[in-house]
């Protein structure tokens, strides 16, 4: 409630009824003074910043420390104490996503480093990813669990990179930092170089040996591509992984209903959910994965500004954590056995991984042709 005056008259200045008290029964708006003094929006922008604050880390408490229990109050009608789920979701999304895109970089997705160029630049590049990886894997514990035997295979290819470096400084297609770098372009030579002179030469075959309609779009685009870029495979995957890294808030939000949907189909014979309970549970979820995955995120960062050992460690446990989270959640918001829970929780991953991975297909392929 604000401190301004109430107004002396009782006719609602929002919807015109009569007011008795100092609120509207039908449209809910206060009837105070509409006059306003510059101190009265300042503290009321700062209780409507601090009411969100306080109901928001109080809300995160429960949705990180007990799986389920917001959508179960939902859905028993207990709302006004935590957030909004939509209102989380949009502010948990947003918040993630900013961070996300500050912490993931295109070009180091491709193997890209410190944007070396030549032999020197990719040597010192080796030789700083060597450092790195012979001090953290000094901790004896470090070098036996599972991410040190990796760390051991990356320090024995990058050995192999700086012996091959040592013995030819042009031979770079050699180096494992180059491999695999024409994934998506082919570099057999083109008998066209126009999609008119395309076209002359499939005229020039039978109806039944002419290109179909798909296999014509894939050649036209290569052609696109090659008169774009040219030999530089790296600036068209760099661009086109940039954009579909750009789409992933929008496949996670396209996901969002047809994870409810599956939901709904693998509780179909609990006729008290309703499509809009499972989406109300789906919100939740999704918002707790955003925390955790914005953590891992950080976690990694951590790790490669200065190694500490409880990292990983602390970073293994999120990823069990998350795993356990999901079937915890599923189990006390719709309150069937152990068994039952398991079991359908192993088909929801299952189901997920296909429709998450059409998903991602379809979206890395539209940004591979909208270049």
């Amino acid at each position: 409630m604000s401190h301004r005056p109430q107004r002396k008259e009782n006719d609602c200045l929002n919807c015109g009824a009569i007011v008795n008290g100092r609120y509207c029964s039908i449209c809910g708006q206060e009837n105070t003074e509409p006059k306003e003094t510059f101190w009265h929006l300042v503290t009321h922008f700062v209780y409507d910043i601090t009411h969100f604050d306080g109901k928001f880390f109080s809300t995160v408490k429960y949705l990180l420390l007990k799986p389920g229990f917001l959508s179960r109050q939902y859905m028993m009608g207990r709302r006004n104490s935590y957030l909004n789920p939509i209102k989380m979701y949009v502010f948990t999304s947003a918040f993630f996503f900013i961070f996300f895109f500050s912490f993931i970089n295109t070009k180091n997705l491709l193997d890209k480093g410190s944007e070396a160029s030549t032999a020197a630049d990719i040597r010192q590049v080796l030789l700083n990813q060597q450092q790195r990886l012979q001090k953290q894997l000094k901790d004896s514990s470090t070098r036996l669990s599972a991410s040190g035997i990796i760390k051991q295979q990356q320090l024995q290819k990058i050995n192999e990179d700086l012996e091959q470096l040592q013995r030819d400084t042009t031979a770079l297609h050699l180096l494992n930092y180059y491999r695999d770098r024409e994934l998506l372009l082919s570099s057999k030579k083109k008998q066209f170089t126009s999609e008119a002179a395309y076209d002359s030469i499939q005229q020039t075959l039978p109806k039944e040996k002419r290109d179909n309609w798909v296999k014509r779009k894939f050649e036209l685009k290569q052609l696109e591509v090659q008169q774009k870029y040219g030999a530089n495979a790296d600036g068209y995957l760099s661009v086109a992984l940039d954009k579909f890294m750009h789409y992933f808030p929008q496949i996670m939000f396209v996901s969002l209903p047809i994870f409810a949907l599956i939901l709904q189909l693998l509780y179909f014979r609990r006729k008290q959910y309703y499509y809009a309970d499972h989406g109300i549970f789906t919100v939740h979820l999704y918002c707790a994965m955003y925390i955790f995955i914005f953590i891992q995120l950080l976690l990694e960062k951590l790790d490669g500004v200065a190694y500490f050992g409880w990292v990983d460690y602390l970073a293994t446990f999120f990823v069990f954590y998350m795993l356990w989270y999901i079937y915890r959640s599923m189990k006390v918001f719709y309150m069937q056995s152990t068994k039952k829970t398991f079991l359908k929780y192993l088909l929801l991953w299952i189901i997920c991984s296909v429709v998450m991975g059409f998903l991602f297909l379809t979206y890395f392929v539209v940004s591979l042709f909208t270049v």
